[in-house]
């Protein structure tokens, strides 16, 4: 599948709304065939990365290591959901039980109700911003535009969509509109009203390009994109390494650390692309120096 994801932006209602779009269908492929998703799961997935990546580019994008992390722990059957995305356009997501029993489950009822914790941070400077919402089981899209309104006190409307079919992902992307301090009550209730009666996203992106949509989605309320040459690419992309497969195991007490050792080593596998890193016994005894010192 050619990759053709990419995020814009634009204004809409003659410069009192942000818009930032993004079409993310082969990075959401891309999960679901690395993690072994379930239809259920890789449209949750698909929405939580989605959501991430809009999250991202709403930061200063001056800053240019910049993430967003979102941690959807529900009570429903997929367990947790994380999703993990770069102002740059990089994305990775996890699903803890990524093959619910019940296939025909929606979203809402496979996240359920419980916890969205939504981390922000620009390393290497400063500590991470932590926030946390209690998730209300009416869809990621409602629960992120919950958490604008809290964290940024800004009217905002987030709008995801994921499209499964018998051999994967056909379409995946988002929508985030935020409106300016000086938008009138009369200009959000056009916006809202556009997306009331907006066709699902995901049919939309399945036909057209991610500027179409938009321009669809918002037909009416003077939307115009700020640059036709604007354009972030978007892919599936794991920043682990060897190192950082390593520093958890340090964490390790020292006797289990030699037990380690003993049975000639060990493996570890990362949660979001399966990379998998084997430390031998002489790694381990290295870690051990370092514990005795």
């Amino acid at each position: 599948m050619e990759n053709h994801d990419r995020i814009i932006q634009g204004m809409a209602g003659d410069g009192d709304f942000r818009v930032i779009a993004a079409q993310t269908t082969v990075a959401v492929e891309t999960a679901r065939e690395i993690l072994d998703l379930s239809p259920v799961a890789a449209d949750a997935l698909g929405r939580a990365m989605t959501g991430s990546l809009l999250l991202a580019r709403l930061l200063d994008k001056d800053v240019r290591n910049q993430y967003v992390t979102l941690r959807f722990q529900g009570n429903g059957p997929l367990g947790t959901v994380i999703a993990d995305a770069t102002v740059k356009g990089g994305v990775r997501g996890f699903v803890a039980n990524p093959v619910p029993e019940d296939p025909l489950l929606d979203v809402e009822k496979a996240i359920g109700t419980g916890m969205l914790t939504v981390v922000r941070g620009t390393p290497p400077a400063g500590k991470p911003y932590t926030s946390q919402i209690l998730l209300g089981g009416k869809g990621i899209s409602t629960d992120l535009t919950r958490y604008l309104m809290r964290s940024e006190q800004i009217a905002s409307a987030v709008l995801l969509g994921v499209l499964n079919r018998r051999d994967g992902v056909a379409a995946a992307g988002g929508i985030v509109i935020q409106a300016f301090p000086h938008a009138t009550e009369e200009a959000i209730a056009a916006i809202e009203q556009r997306v009331k009666d907006a066709p699902p996203l995901s049919t939309l992106i399945d036909k057209l390009d991610i500027e179409d949509v938009v321009a669809t989605v918002l037909h009416g309320v003077h939307y115009k994109q700020i640059d036709a040459g604007y354009s972030v690419p978007v892919s599936y992309s794991c920043p682990c390494s060897r190192e950082r497969a390593l520093a958890p195991i340090a964490l390790f007490g020292e006797a289990d650390i030699r037990e380690m050792i003993e049975e000639g080593g060990t493996e570890v596998v990362c949660q979001f692309c399966g990379r998998k890193y084997s430390f031998s016994a002489h790694d381990l005894l290295a870690l051990t120096a370092k514990h005795d010192a």
